[in-house]
């Protein structure tokens, strides 16, 4: 089902307190997700990478995480409810990231100590998706009661969970072929000084122009002037991506 090579879809354990269960969950949907067909993966700790908590954004980009969502077609983040929300920390790890996220999909998987699996809280996660430029898939997975599905050593008790996984998992490297191909392909219209392409800098082939996000403005001469807008571009014989920064249109 990929096209060329494996997708790249790690998983985000998105929790650093101590005794946390969601790590048994975060580790059963790698271990689903390594036998995918077509798809290479990893677990990436939030506890495990190195942010301030003085800062935020780009001021705390940690390169090793950010190489990682640059090379990614999609992502699964495992977030556990907290007080009806997600955990502060994941979306500081998050949101060191912007432009490796543009027109990728990514899946939530919820753990609760509760019946509900966290729903509640990825409920509130999907408006913070969409601001990144993560695409969300219409599939979830929630780990309800989680301190009854394993065991002291890590094992699930419950094996439906499994194919409930394989499910979410389908979806979501449906959508990263999808999305890889346009990002790769499908070019929106350019302006200005970005009539001609992108040269990659990596190979050398035409890169494609496949979105205009607005954002934040990055710098006091990019607020002085207005909102900008991150362009961003694929290089479709090796994939590597770019973004750059210029004024919105009036």
């Amino acid at each position: 089902m990929h096209e060329g090579t494996p997708l790249y879809l790690p998983v985000i354990l998105g929790t650093t307190r101590k005794g946390r269960l969601s790590e048994n969950v975060a580790r059963l949907v790698a271990d689903v997700a390594a036998k995918q067909p077509g798809v290479t993966t990893e677990l990436i700790d939030i506890a495990q990478l190195p942010l301030p908590a003085d800062d935020a954004g780009e001021a705390i980009r940690d390169a090793g995480f950010a190489e990682k969502m640059e090379r990614a077609d999609g992502l699964v983040v495992v977030t556990p409810e907290y007080n009806h929300s997600f955990p502060g920390l994941l979306k500081h790890a998050l949101d060191s990231c912007l432009e490796q996220y543009i027109h990728k999909p990514v899946g939530l998987i919820g753990v609760a100590a509760g019946p509900f699996g966290g729903a509640r809280c990825i409920q509130s996660f999907l408006p913070v998706m969409r601001e990144l430029g993560l695409v969300t898939i219409f599939s979830d997975v929630y780990f309800g009661s989680v301190h009854e599905l394993f065991d002291d050593a890590g094992r699930l008790g419950d094996e439906s969970y499994v194919r409930r996984t394989r499910d979410f998992l389908d979806e979501l490297v449906w959508m990263a072929t999808t999305l890889r191909w346009g990002r790769r392909r499908v070019g929106v219209e350019a302006d200005g000084a970005e009539a001609e392409p992108l040269a990659c800098e990596v190979c050398g082939a035409a890169m494609n122009h496949h979105a205009n996000k607005p954002v934040d403005p990055r710098s006091p001469e990019q607020a002085a002037a207005g909102i900008v807008t991150l362009a961003a571009h694929r290089c479709p014989a090796c994939g590597h991506g770019e973004a750059r920064a210029s004024l919105a249109r009036a």
